[in-house]
């Protein structure tokens, strides 16, 4: 008689915040976010803000974001008070969502390959039925 094991393996919750790193080069900061593939409820959900389906194996939680900061003030230009904390003046982010919302829904716009055209063509082709032949 065959025995059954069952092996429980606690996964790692990923965090957000242990995922996100960020690099201060002068006046510019670079943020990053780099977590696994989305599961099924947060695709759904990006489904349904869209409009349409996006790609089964998408990574809807990351990004990077660049940011122009302002200059920190020096408690010296502040008048002895608390320095005034480094705010970005303006801030670029690229993220899953925001690039598939800038897709064509209605394919009316749709950008085509130069050789879309014979791919379709050979793709009607071999939609017709085939033999399969097995070797024995």
């Amino acid at each position: 008689m065959a025995s059954q094991r069952n092996f429980h393996v606690a996964l790692p919750a990923h965090s957000t915040e242990d995922a996100t790193n960020s690099v201060t080069i002068s006046n510019f900061r670079v943020t990053t976010r780099k977590l696994p593939i989305s599961k099924a409820g947060p695709i759904e959900e990006m489904t349904e803000k869209l409009g349409i389906t996006p790609p089964e194996m998408i990574f809807g939680d990351n990004f990077v974001r660049i940011e122009y900061l302002r200059p920190p003030v020096t408690a010296e230009v502040s008048g002895g008070q608390d320095p005034i904390q480094e705010s970005p003046i303006w801030a670029v982010e690229f993220n899953a969502f925001d690039a598939l919302d800038l897709v064509d829904k209605k394919g009316e716009d749709m950008l085509k390959v130069a050789y879309s055209r014979e791919w379709q063509a050979n793709r009607y082709r071999l939609e017709s039925p085939i033999l399969c032949f097995t070797c024995c």
